[in-house]
């Protein structure tokens, strides 16, 4: 990422121990690799395990999966578990722990998409909580709060319209999603720590796709996983949508760069600067890499899949994860309809590019990817 002239300046020489939650998502993995290429500091991360050999695994064995490389010299790890008190620490480690770090980036959170909002509440409002509760003291740790569109899925918004980088509005929201009412939850509770002083920072980020850089996907993303359907059936479902989305790796790059510029205003950010891509764009690539591609109503394609699942163990997971929406109604949520502001987020972006050698030949690197699911 190349910045502009006008773009804010980077990481503050204070900033020497990073804490961060979700190493070991598809999304952590990124950020953790970034930072340590942006940034001098030191990076602490905050991973579930019995042991620290065994969290260490949990690590490597993630960055494997993207393809991806790390000097462990600045990498420390703590055991801990945001659905616990104190992360499940005693005070004395909790302590030090809250003593060293300078600077939080809260990527961990549950992403299932069809739990109810009660079976997400530990992590995704709890946890944070708790994030917010260890940046709180005789100094305030600055924190940056991932979030997502999904935010928008309440129901006043309307399709169409144009959402700004601006707190939420509402004090009692109408979500038919449990994923994104805790979304929406654990960002309101951010706008309340800024707003009582916490410096505090949220990232909304889109579906995050397939790495610029290698088309590296996420094995259990949600439309990877279709993708990953769509290329072993030659079936595709008939979907009328466009898909806002963005390269991991670019996501982490913009991730880390908002991270470590010096807090105050703007605080909220949409992570959504290139155009979406429509559906039958993304189907075209895939049918490079199958013969005769064949198009059904979204429900008659969920049973093909299922009836494929039979001979093909590959589509468990997948079938697993469509029973819960069959007719894939997922794609008539607002946020694959509403227009997203960047006005905040455009000095960051310097000249980065989205697809450096053109949207097409990335999203044939992204179905390669995914095929190897």
């Amino acid at each position: 990422m190349s910045p502009s002239e006008n773009a804010p300046s980077d990481s503050s020489p204070d900033i020497e121990n990073i804490f961060l939650t979700g190493a070991t998502g598809f999304i952590g993995a990124h950020i953790l690799v970034s930072i340590l290429s942006n940034a001098n500091a030191r990076v602490i991360c905050l991973v579930r395990g019995g042991s620290i050999s065994e969290a260490t695994q949990k690590i490597t064995a993630n960055l494997d999966r993207h393809q991806l490389t790390m000097d462990w010299s600045r990498v420390s790890i703590v055991l801990g578990d945001l659905s616990q008190p104190l992360f499940g620490m005693n005070n004395i480690d909790y302590d030090d722990l809250k003593q060293k770090i300078d600077l939080i980036i809260h990527a961990g959170a549950d992403v299932s998409l069809f739990r109810e909002y009660e079976q997400l509440q530990a992590v995704n409002m709890d946890g944070l909580g708790r994030v917010l509760e260890l940046a709180n003291g005789e100094r305030h740790i600055p924190v940056t709060h991932l979030s997502s569109y999904s935010v928008f899925n309440e129901v006043s918004y309307r399709e169409d319209q144009a959402v700004f980088e601006e707190p939420l509005r509402g004090t009692e929201p109408i979500f038919g999603n449990g994923y994104a009412k805790s979304k929406w939850m654990a960002e309101f509770m951010c706008e309340q720590a800024h707003a009582a002083g916490a410096p505090v920072k949220i990232l909304r980020l889109p579906y995050t796709s397939g790495a610029a850089s290698t088309g590296t996907c996420n094995p259990n993303g949600y439309m990877d996983l279709i993708l990953k359907a769509v290329l072993l059936t030659s079936l595709a479902p008939q979907l009328d949508f466009s898909l806002t989305c963005l390269p991991v790796d670019i996501c982490a790059d913009l991730v880390v760069r908002i991270s470590l510029q010096s807090q105050g205003n703007p605080y909220i950010f949409h992570l959504t600067p290139f155009a979406p891509i429509p559906w039958s764009e993304i189907c075209e690539a895939a049918s490079n890499y199958v013969h005769n591609m064949k198009y059904l109503p979204a429900l008659e394609w969920y049973q093909h899949i299922k009836k494929c699942a039979l001979t093909h163990r590959e589509l468990f997971s997948v079938v697993a994860l469509l029973a819960q929406d069959p007719s894939l109604m997922q794609f008539q949520s607002n946020i694959y309809r509403l227009r997203f502001n960047t006005s905040n987020l455009t000095p960051y972006l310097g000249r980065v590019t989205a697809f450096p050698q053109g949207r097409s030949a990335y999203l044939r690197r992204y179905m390669e990817s995914v095929a190897k699911i």
